[in-house]
Parts: C-alpha cells; structure tokens; sequence
C-alpha cells in the first residue's frame, strides 16, 4: 500500500529520471543491477559473493537467500564451482532474492541473472528496462579484456552507453543512484590497470558523485588465495563491495529522506522513516526524522482541532440564525392572520418540522411554545366545531339537502367533538335529522321490497334472489318488512340446496359406477354450503357410501381377475396396484397386499416340500394271484423327477407319510404329473395323474387330495393359494 501511495506522489516511480531527481521513492525492495558482458563472470561473483556472505568470511556482513528458488539457483552454482567446473553460460534470466544483514539493519535486494550478450552493443533488450529501475549498479569488466585494447575499447563504450542512458533521462547530467566499477578476475592480472579504465573512470568520475571501483576475483576468494603485487587489490574486496553499497544505498535513502521532509507530507515521510528505520536502525537520521514526524504531527492536530472549533461555532451559528428566521416568520403570519387560528397552527407545526434544533440554545422556550401550541389548538377547534354546527343547521333547514348525507355529517361531527353535547342541546338537530332519514329509509325499503317481489315474478336465478333479500336484510334492518324478507330468503336458499343436491342424485342414479365423478358432486354440493345446508348430512352419508361402494367394486374386479383368469399375472398385479394406490384406506388392502406378494412369489422358481400321506386304490388295481398291490409314487415337475417313494407291500390304502428328499422346484405355468407304480413281480405304471394344459397352478395337485376314477393320493406341501375375503 505504501508503494501505490509513493507512486501516486512520484509518478514514474522507478525510472531513471525518478532515481537521479527524486531521493524520496522509498520501496521495500531494492534493486541492484550487475551489468556485464557474457564470460565477464556475473554469475560466479554472485555466488562467490553469496558463499563468503553466508560463512562468516565478511566481518559484519550476511548475505541469504530470500526464497528457495535463489537457494536452489546458487547451490547448484556453489557445487560446480567448488567441483572445478567452470559455469555455464547462462540463458534464461532469473531473479534473485537477498536479504542482506548489517549489523542490526536488513536491506531486501533484488539482482536479476541474465544472458550477457543482452547488454552488447546496439542491442536493445528487456534486461535494460530493469537497469533503468535499478537502485544501485556494478559495472563489471574482465580482467583479460584489459590485455587486449579492441577489447577493453568494447567493454568500456557497453559501460558508457549504459552510462549515457542514464543520461539522456536526467536535466542535470548527473546520475543519483550508487555506481561501482568492479574488474572482475583480478587474478589474471599482470601489473597496474587503472590507466586501462580512463575512459570509464572519467566518466564515472565526472556524472556518478556516488561511484566506487573495485578489483576482486571470484575464485581466488573461493579457493582462499590473496593475490600479490602492485595495484592488487585487498583481500577483503568483497567485505568493501558490500559495506560499500550498504554505505551508498544508505546515503541516497537519507538523501530521499531529506526530500520527503521539505515536501511536508507528514504521512508518507512517516512510512518512509519505518522502512528508513528497519533498513538501517543505528542510524543518527532515524532519531531526527522521527522527532520531524512527531512535531509535524502534532501540528496537523493542532491544525485540526482548530478547523473543528472553528466549524462547530460556525455551525451554532448558522443553526441559530436559521432557528431565528423561522421563528420571527411564524410570529409574522399569526400577527397577520388573528382570525385564522387552525392556518396559524399549520404554520407553527411546519416550523417545529423543520426547525428540530430551535431549542437547542433556549430551553426556556419550549415550555411557552407548548402552551402557546395548546391554545392556538383549543382555538381552531372551537372555530371548526362552530363552522361544522352552522352547516349542519343550514342543511336540515334545507328541504332539498340529502338526509343520508346529513345524517354521516353529523355522526362525524359527534366522533370529532364529543363534548360539544354539553355546551349546545343536540337533541332537537338529532331529532330533526332522524327523521328526515328514517322516512327516506322506509320509501328505499318498500321500493327495494317491491322490486324483489318484481325479480321473483320474472323467474329471476335463485341465487341472486338470494343475494337480494340478504342485502335487504343488511341496509334496512329495521323495516316492517325484514320478517317477511327473511322468509322469502329462507325460501330461496332451500330451493338452491334442493338444486345442488338433486344434481348428484340424478347423476348417481344414472352413472352409479363413475365413483370420482359422483364424489366430486357431493362434495361440491358441501363446498358450495361450508356452515351448513339443508342436505348436508345426506350429503356426507352419500360420500361415505360411495367410498364403500368403490372399495368393493375394485376389489371385485381383482378377485374376479384371480378366478378367471389365474394365470394372466400381469393383469392381476396391475389391478392389484391399482386398488392399493385408490384406496390407500381401503378395506381390502390387506388381501390386495398379500395378493400382490403371491403373485410376485410364484411368478419366479420357487422350492416347495412335498409330503406323500396315503392313498386308496380300487382292488382291480393288483395282478392275479397277487396279495395286493406293492406301490410307490413318482413326482415329475417341469420335467424333473422326484422320488420314488418307499413300496409299501400288499396295501390298497398304503400310508406312506413320506417326504420327498429334495424340495420341488415350481414356478407358475410347470406342470405336473404324478406316476404310480407297482412293483408286483416287475414294475408296471398303474396310474399317471397330470395336470391340465394351461393350467397355472399345476402345483396344487400336491396339495390336498387328487382323484382319478376309483383311485385317490393325498399330498401335503407348503404350497397354497391365497385366500380372498368375500364382499358383500
């Protein structure tokens, strides 16, 4: 938030213009910008520079990755270089995020990797549009280059178009922002190398007021090596580099202090100072621009506090005068108007309206005005009472006045003042006006009566007949003729009960199964008479019956289904559900919910114990010469065979009293056949009972007694049909 305040105030916050002419742009994070050729090591100083930051070896000084993502960047470096590798050429840009510690202090900066044939010669790359947002740069040179002259000629005119850049975007010819010349593999040196850089130096010396030049080498500070000889560098160079930017970056953020202080905006220089305060917290500017803010705050609320006396005695002010001008018009218009009291009243109340605060500076004054309100109150009635009283007196002395009309005057007139009974005798008004209305009341009656007579004759709709007389019996109850109006309505009303009812009848009698169309009509008959009619208990009797009446007739029509036509299953289901979901209630939904689940059983293969009981065979049934027959039963279902049973030897009623081992397995539609055999001798089939075709319950055969001529068998099984309920 701080950023987009500062940006509003500096517009162009981060351009070269913004860095060299405004000192104020304060920012979280600083940029710092390492302007080199390609194999001028960038990458290697910075990760050399990071590695003697992060262990210790710069006294003072730590140097750590702000994020995982530069970590990651520079460990990977770090592993190469200490492996010996030299470092690849680099690609992509990368940003790169430090904290740097100084002490107590922390500057966030932000160092941007980058391709170095980005900054060659007339090319124009994005990587310069973050040179020119840069807080701070390092010019890099190679060593090597300073050996070859068309080499270091190129090195130095890529520094002096940076450099110029620069300039072309300042009035001054003078560029703001810190500028270090670092020569990087000193190492490689042979001998002194200031005079190879002149032209740089010059130039730095001449535009840069904040510049610095330093030699150092990346691999010789990695491996511990201190290079010798005159014009080397010391072996703390990168301890220098550092504490010089964090001098420099120190001395331009002072600098924008200084601005920001002679541009009076207490808030910003306030925000400033916190990031000033953080950044560098022994400084002796932290202390002083402090006590700036806190004295330009406590003029800002002094400032304020002044305004604000000043508006609210403005404000009572105008509120008086307001107060006042309303008031002197209202005593106007009543010293104008003595004879007009209730007008004078609607001016006071509009001036209480629209003056709330009229008593704010005089209490005192409420009390007169309410009393003064009370009399100009007692006023107006009086004189409204008496204007209504002289009216009233006009219209009955008026032959032609309405009575009905004086007559709702006059009752308003009593609901309006009701004490008026005690100052004026009503009584012979009251007298008057009642019978003025009572005679015009009984012309209306005897008009309104004949006319009902008139509509009757003419075969007028019962209903409106109806809806006449009850209107007769509302607007004149006190006519001589409301006796015989009641009877005449009564009258009317049975004739449309016996209308509503007969409906029904008739269509019962002529559709008595159409069981919805007939409740419907009965039901609408005890609509239409919601209190009460004359056939309303006949009516919900009707209902009932016709509920009974319906239940029956669906339920027939199911167990009609069942008899007739067992095996068409799918219509019994469906009549089945049908019932259930008509008759929810019913009376047989019992029956219908077994019905349902029987059909569902045998409708699937299903296994069922059979038991064999006994049997009684005709005599002709056994061989000559024979004690009697020796007998054993066979079952086949759906093709399948069960049994024999046990022979039981010379018996004409054999019990057997067997179970079949193995359940039978039937569905609705198998048949079933049932062989009987004699084992007198050799086998011989002595009876073969099947069942029908067609027939669906070929499995009752096993259940209960089956015949054949003389011959008989008796089963039991878990089989059995439902059992239907009889209706009535």
């Amino acid at each position: 938030m701080f950023a987009r305040v500062v940006s509003k105030l500096l517009p162009g916050r981060r351009h070269l213009t913004t860095t060299a002419s405004r000192p104020q742009d304060f920012a979280q994070l600083l940029r710092l910008g390492v302007f080199g050729h390609r194999g001028v090591g960038k990458t290697t100083l910075l990760t050399v520079l990071y590695h003697q930051a992060v262990t210790g070896r710069l006294p003072g000084l730590r140097l750590a990755a702000a994020d995982a993502a530069t970590a990651q960047h520079l460990a990977d470096k770090l592993l190469a270089l200490e492996a010996g590798q030299p470092l690849p050429a680099t690609l992509a840009e990368s940003d790169l995020r430090f904290h740097l510690y100084h002490g107590e202090g922390r500057l966030d900066w932000l160092i941007r990797d980058y391709q170095g044939e980005h900054v060659a010669l007339g090319r124009n790359e994005p990587i310069r549009d973050f040179f020119r947002q840069c807080d701070a740069v390092w010019l890099c040179i190679d060593a090597q280059a300073l050996g070859d002259p068309a080499e270091s000629l190129r090195s130095q005119q890529e520094v002096e178009q940076l450099l110029e850049d620069y300039l072309s975007e300042t009035a001054t010819g003078t560029i703001y922002r810190p500028v270090a010349l670092v020569v990087t593999k000193a190492d490689l040196l042979t001998g002194p190398w200031s005079k190879d850089l002149a032209q740089v130096r010059y130039a730095l010396a001449m535009h840069c007021p904040n510049h610095a030049v330093f030699a150092v080498s990346s691999l010789a500070a990695l491996r511990g090596e201190s290079p010798g000889g005159e014009g080397w560098p010391p072996i703390d160079s990168f301890a220098n580099m550092l504490g010089w930017l964090v001098a420099a970056a120190q001395r331009q953020d002072e600098a924008r202090l200084e601005r920001l202080a002679s541009g009076r905006s207490p808030r910003s220089l306030a925000r400033a100072v916190d990031v000033f305060a953080r950044r560098y917290p022994q400084a002796p500017a932290v202390a002083q621009y402090r006590q700036t803010v806190r004295e330009w705050e406590r003029r800002r609320r002094r400032r304020r506090l002044a305004a604000a006396v000043g508006l609210v005695a403005c404000l009572a002010a105008g509120l008086w005068t307001y107060d006042a001008l309303g008031q002197q018009r209202v005593q106007r218009f009543e010293a104008e108007h003595p004879d007009a009291p209730a007008e004078v009243l609607a001016h006071w109340r509009a001036y209480q309206t629209w003056h709330p605060t009229r008593h704010l500076f005089r209490p005192e004054a409420a009390q007169r005005e309410a009393e003064h309100l009370r009399l100009l109150t007692q006023q107006a009635e009086a004189q409204e009472r008496q204007a209504r009283l002289a009216q009233l007196a006009r219209g009955a002395a008026d032959p032609d006045a309405d009575p009905e009309t004086l007559w709702r005057e006059f009752l308003a007139f009593r609901a309006r003042f009701p004490e008026a009974g005690g100052e004026v005798d009503l009584r012979p008004l009251r007298a008057a006006l009642q019978s003025r209305l009572d005679a015009v009341l009984r012309r209306r009656a005897e008009q309104a009566y004949e006319e009902l007579l008139q509509a009757e004759r003419q075969g007028t709709d019962l209903e409106r007949l109806a809806a006449r007389a009850g209107w007769f019996l509302r607007d004149f109850p006190d006519s001589p003729r409301v006796a015989d109006v009641r009877r005449l309505r009564e009258a009317y009303l049975r004739r449309l009960d016996e209308r509503d009812i007969e409906a029904a009848r008739e269509y019962s009698a002529r559709k008595p199964l159409n069981f919805q169309t007939r409740r419907e009509l009965y039901q609408a008959y005890l609509d239409k008479h919601p209190t009460g009619g004359a056939f309303t208990v006949e009516a919900k009797a009707a209902l009932q019956a016709i509920a009974t009446q319906w239940d029956r007739h669906d339920f027939r029509l199911v167990r009609d289904q069942f008899l007739r036509q067992p095996g068409n299953m799918a219509e019994l289901v469906a009549r089945c559900r049908t019932y259930l979901a008509v008759h929810p209630q019913g009376r047989f939904v019992p029956a219908a919910t077994e019905l349902l689940r029987w059909s569902e059983q045998v409708t699937a293969p299903r296994e069922y114990r059979v038991v064999l009981v006994s049997g009684e065979f005709d005599r002709s049934i056994a061989r000559f010469f024979s004690f009697g027959p020796d007998l054993s039963v066979e079952l086949e279902v759906a093709g399948v065979r069960y049994g024999p049973s046990p022979v039981v030897v010379n018996r004409y009623q054999p019990v057997w009293d067997y179970e079949f081992p193995r359940p039978v397995r039937w569905k609705l539609g198998d048949p079933v056949r049932i062989r009987v055999t004699d084992h007198d001798w050799f086998n011989r089939v002595v009876l073969e009972i099947t069942s029908d075709d067609g027939d669906p319950w070929a499995l009752r055969l096993l259940s209960g007694e089956v015949a054949s001529g003389p011959h008989r068998l008796i089963f039991r099984s878990d089989f059995a049909l439902p059992r239907l309920p009889t209706i009535e």
